[in-house]
């Protein structure tokens, strides 16, 4: 029943879209009637979504899509995330989201109502494509053609509270990007003041972007306890086609605060506008098409790639042939001057931009070589690392002097006393580094988040009465947003440049010492869970004669699936995390890998003061 209910209401969903784009050719709705059937559209997708979740919660075995990815002994939580943790339901999900942006959208108030409704039309448009490609490529509401009592289950890989989580989170950034993208063309085709499209495009990119950016940190963070490989980034395609959107995201937030200073770029907002969604969909089809090799992908049904391919390509041609036919004109000229905020914001999007190609370059490089010639090869961590961090980092030492600079001139405010500051921290480290292990790009690393740090500090102190309240917490946001960039950059620096990695073969009862850690293995034991059979190695961490923590690392084995993962035990303090994989037994010998990973913590402290920040930017009017 629940599948009947849910295919109607998305049908019905998608119908009443399709009318809503036919008859606004000859009817002029009035806003209350606009606003009722947009909202009647959310509704019915949203219903549609909770049907297949309520499938899955009670193992409805008659859905196809239950079947093939649930089963009736999983944990509540892992039933619920069932629903989006394969290619249907997440499509679904995606579509659902997008139905939410498109309530709230239409009740914003203060805008015009023409650009409002031009911008749902264009949100209507989008869920038609989406909600024609759930119903004819990807219908999680199939039933089974033959009874059957249990499913097959859910990836093991899935399973997993942090994961649970991720995608609707992530989503909620690619998707976000929507609104962004129809504020963009109804833009190009409104006649409505210019700062006030700005300012709503503002508040939405700001959104998605913290969403995108909450997302991925998510993600790392699962990858780092679950994979079992000791990192948070692998540089799997995956992962990259989620920075690239974050990436071009940051040139666009960075390029409405121009918006500030009056110098407004249009031409260059809408571009990006278009471009952050187009490479959200674009990394929609290289998952869900099944071209790409990762743990993160979903699908491999070559008619889903190309009916998402054909989805990418109107999106994107549609957006780009309209900004190329209706270009528009900046409202003022640009004041660039040799070194000021404009400047400084304009070569910081310049260097975001082509980051991102770079990224696109090295992800689709080996599908382009794989379709010509037939064979496989890789991009990995070092072409990524060589090209894409150095692009970075002028990006990020531009972002640290910014808020120091003038709109209007090249006058730079407490120069000497930044000079300084730059000069201090840079003997400091140099010094530091030199004392102990050398290491340029630690060196680089460390002198540039301690500096965006310190800057950030520097420039709040000199420039506002510190009292505390929301209001001047709403005006040195951006700084408290660098903060977080500055806190992060030390962690990636760290735990990428110093980490160490010891190999252990131990039986119960060893002990070994691990820099100024001893490390025993208590124990091994086997335990049945409700859906799996774990086995745990127990260990114990001492400090100064005293055991200061109880570590458990091993492996889960899911019998409906018949895989085997890795959970990976982790002693986490502010400033290192000590991190256990248990692999294989030999000669009574257990293998056990431990890494040592310094100021991985800052990595997600900066990130959660940067989700925080965005939050925060989307109060200020």
């Amino acid at each position: 029943m629940s599948s009947l209910v849910g295919f109607i209401s998305l049908a019905l969903a998608v119908i009443i879209n399709i009318f809503l784009l036919i008859s606004n050719f000859f009817i002029k709705y009035n806003n209350k009637i606009f606003n009722l059937i947009i909202k009647v559209s959310s509704i019915l997708t949203i219903i549609s979504f909770f049907s297949l979740m309520y499938a899955y919660i009670v193992s409805d075995f008659s859905n196809f899509n239950v079947f093939q990815n649930s089963h009736s002994e999983k944990p509540l939580i892992y039933k619920i995330s069932g629903t989006w943790g394969n290619h249907e339901g997440s499509m679904l999900l995606w579509l659902s989201i997008l139905s939410i942006y498109g309530f709230f959208f239409s009740r914003t108030e203060n805008i015009n109502i023409k650009f409002k409704q031009q911008t749902l039309l264009i949100q209507s448009f989008l869920h038609v494509l989406f909600g024609l490609f759930i119903v004819f490529t990807s219908n999680p509401f199939l039933v089974n053609s033959v009874i059957v009592k249990e499913g097959l289950g859910l990836n093991p890989i899935l399973q997993d509270p942090g994961l649970a989580i991720h995608p609707p989170i992530l989503y909620a950034g690619y998707v976000g990007y929507s609104i962004v993208f129809s504020l963009a063309i109804a833009g190009l085709f409104s006649d409505s003041d210019n700062k006030g499209w700005i300012f709503v495009t503002k508040r939405w990119a700001l959104i998605s972007w913290t969403f995108l950016t909450g997302g991925i940190a998510l993600g790392s963070y699962w990858a780092y306890y679950e994979l079992g490989w000791g990192g948070w980034w692998f540089w799997d395609p995956v992962e990259n086609i989620s920075l690239m959107p974050w990436i071009a995201g940051l040139a666009l937030v960075h390029s409405l605060l121009m918006a500030k200073g009056e110098q407004i770029i249009k031409k260059w907002i809408i571009f990006l506008s278009i471009l952050c969604f187009s490479l959200s969909v674009f990394g929609t089809f290289l998952v869900r098409s099944g071209i790409l090799t990762s743990v993160h992908s979903f699908a491999s049904d070559a008619s889903r790639g190309l009916f998402i391919l054909l989805i990418f390509f109107i999106i994107t041609g549609f957006g780009f042939l309209v900004f190329l036919l209706k270009t528009p004109e900046n409202s003022k000229p640009i004041n660039f001057l040799f070194i000021n905020k404009v400047s400084a914001l304009v070569i910081n999007n310049i260097l975001m931009i082509i980051a991102t190609l770079t990224i696109l370059l090295g992800t689709i490089y080996p599908i382009i070589v794989e379709v010509l010639t037939n064979d496989r090869i890789s991009v990995g961590g070092p072409y990524f690392n060589s090209t894409v961090i150095p692009i970075m980092i002028p990006g990020f030492l531009l972002m640290s002097i910014a808020p120091i600079l003038s709109w209007q001139t090249n006058r730079i405010r407490n120069a000497r006393l930044y000079v300084i500051g730059f000069i201090a921290i840079s003997l400091l480290v140099l010094v530091q580094s030199y004392l102990s292990t050398f290491n340029t790009w630690g060196v680089l690393g460390l002198i540039l988040g301690i500096w965006i740090i310190t800057a950030s500090f520097i420039s709040i102190i000199s420039s506002y009465k510190i009292d505390f309240n929301f209001k001047l917490l709403q005006k040195i946001n951006p700084h408290i947003a660098h903060i977080g960039v500055g806190i992060a950059i030390i962690g990636i620096t760290c735990s990428s440049v110093f980490k160490n990695e010891y190999d252990f073969n131990l039986n119960e009862g060893d002990t070994v010492q691990i820099e100024d850690t001893i490390v025993k293995l208590e124990k091994i034991e086997m335990t049945n869970e409700v859906n799996f059979q774990a086995l745990r190695a127990n260990f114990l961490i001492e400090r100064n004669k005293k055991v200061v923590a109880n570590i458990k690392a091993g492996k889960n084995y899911y019998p409906v699936s018949k895989m085997i993962t890795t959970e990976a035990g982790i002693y986490h303090e502010l400033y290192k995390d000590i991190y256990f994989i248990v692999g294989d037994q030999k000669d009574k010998n257990w293998f056990v890998k431990v890494y040592i990973n310094p100021f991985v913590s800052f990595i997600w402290i900066g990130v959660l003061i940067m989700v925080v920040s965005g939050f925060i930017g989307v109060t200020r009017k």
